[in-house]
C-alpha cells in the first residue's frame, strides 16, 4: 500500500505542513529536519501525489504526444527527440499512435486532454473535417509535426517537401530519365501531397507531360514498395527511375526491382525520402532525402514550451531545410553525403 503523507508526519513526529514544506525544500525548514525527513520518506517508500500537486499548480509538466505510426522508424527518431528537449525542460510526454486512423486520431486527443497535458504535438491524418474542428477548439496550446491541415497552416512545423521532391524529379528529368515513377504515399497525409505537387510542377517546368500511370498511391510500408514495383512489372509499365514517397518504399521496391533482375543503378535509379539510418548501410546504400528528424523534434517541442509558456503568442508556420544526399542508388555527379545546410525559416 502507498505510503502517504499523513504516515510519513505521524512516523516523523512532525506536522503534515512541515513534512510538505521539507520534501519542497522550503526554506523555513531547518536543514537537519529536511534530510530527517527525506530519509524517513525513502526508507518508508513515499512516493509524492503527483495528481495533487498538479491541481495546485494548475499544470501537469506533461505533453501529448500524437503519433501517426508506431511502425515507421522516422516517427520514432522524431519522438525521441520531442522527449529528449521535453525531458531538459522538466516535462514528460504521454504517446499514444493512431495508425493513421482519424478514428486513433480524436480518440487520441481526447485521451490526452482527459489526462490534462500541457499542450499537444500532433501527426496529423489529412483532411478530416471532424478532426479539423477539434483541434479549432482545443484548450490546449498545440502543434503539428511534419504535416499540416487546411485552415491550421501557422499551427505547422514543417520540412521543404515540395521543394526537395521537385528538385529529385528535376534532377532525373536533367538527367535523360523521361519515365520517372513516383510511388507516392497516402492521399490522407499532407506530405504525400506536396510531393507529388513537387513532382508535377517539376515536369511542367522541363516541358514533360506526366504519365499519370507513374503515380501510383501506396500505404508508405516496405511492403507496398515491393508489392506495386511487381504490379508494374507484370504490366509491363517502361521506368528508369523511382521516386519513393519514403525510404520504406524504396526498400521494399528495391528488392523487388533486384528480384526481376534489375540492377540499381545502371536499370533504375532510386531516391527516397526521410534518410533513416538504416538506409546508408543497404547493399546498395541509398541516395534520399534527409528530413532533420532531431532539430524537427526538438524545434516542435521548445516551439509548444513558448506557448504554453505565453499562451497569447502568435502561431507561425516554421519550415526547416532537408538535404538531398546523394548515394550508390543515383549515378548524379559528386556520389557521397551532399553538403547542402539545412535551417530554419
Amino acid at each position: 500500500m502507498r505510503t502517504s503523507l499523513k504516515e510519513l508526519a505521524k512516523k516523523s513526529g512532525y506536522s503534515v505542513n512541515t513534512v510538505s514544506r521539507a520534501l519542497r525544500d522550503a526554506d523555513d525548514v531547518k536543514a537537519s529536519t529536511k534530510s530527517l525527513i527525506k530519509q524517513l520518506a525513502e526508507e518508508m517508500g513515499y512516493i509524492p501525489n503527483v495528481v495533487a500537486k498538479n491541481l495546485r499548480l494548475g499544470k501537469t509538466n506533461t505533453i501529448g504526444v500524437v503519433s501517426a505510426d508506431s511502425s515507421n522508424p522516422y516517427f520514432a527518431e522524431v519522438i525521441l527527440a520531442i522527449e529528449d528537449a521535453a525531458r531538459s525542460h522538466d516535462y514528460h510526454i504521454l504517446l499514444v499512435n493512431t495508425e493513421e486512423s482519424p478514428e486513433g486520431e480524436r480518440e487520441a486527443i481526447d485521451t490526452l486532454i482527459e489526462r490534462q497535458v500541457d499542450g499537444l504535438l500532433i501527426i496529423p491524418v489529412f483532411g478530416e473535417d471532424a478532426n479539423l474542428e477539434r483541434l479549432k477548439n482545443l484548450s490546449v496550446p498545440f502543434l503539428l509535426v511534419g504535416r499540416w491541415l487546411p485552415g491550421l497552416e501557422d499551427h505547422s512545423i514543417l520540412t521543404d517537401e515540395y521543394d526537395k521532391a521537385k528538385q529529385v524529379t528535376s534532377l532525373f528529368l536533367a538527367n535523360g530519365h523521361t519515365h520517372v515513377l513516383h510511388l507516392a504515399g497516402p492521399s490522407f497525409v499532407s506530405s504525400s501531397f506536396d510531393r507529388i505537387k513537387g513532382y508535377r510542377d517539376a515536369h511542367s517546368e522541363a516541358g514533360i507531360p506526366v504519365n499519370e500511370d507513374l503515380i501510383v498511391e501506396t500505404d508508405g510500408h516496405i511492403e507496398d514498395g515491393h508489392r506495386h514495383i511487381n504490379a508494374l512489372i507484370r504490366k509491363e509499365l517502361p521506368f528508369t527511375a523511382l521516386f519513393a514517397f519514403n525510404d520504406l518504399v524504396a526498400i521494399g521496391a528495391m528488392r523487388a526491382l533486384k528480384e526481376a533482375g534489375y540492377l540499381i543503378p545502371q536499370d533504375v535509379e532510386v531516391v527516397g525520402f526521410d534518410d533513416l539510418d538504416l538506409s546508408r548501410y543497404l547493399y546498395n546504400s541509398l541516395s534520399s532525402v534527409r528530413i532533420p528528424k532531431q532539430e524537427l523534434g526538438r524545434i516542435a517541442f521548445e516551439s509548444l514550451f513558448e506557448h504554453m509558456t505565453d499562451p497569447k503568442k502568435l502561431y507561425r508556420r516554421q519550415t526547416i531545410e532537408s538535404r538531398l544526399m546523394l548515394r550508390e542508388t543515383t549515378t548524379f555527379e559528386n556520389i557521397g553525403d551532399s553538403q547542402i545546410q539545412g535551417g530554419i525559416k
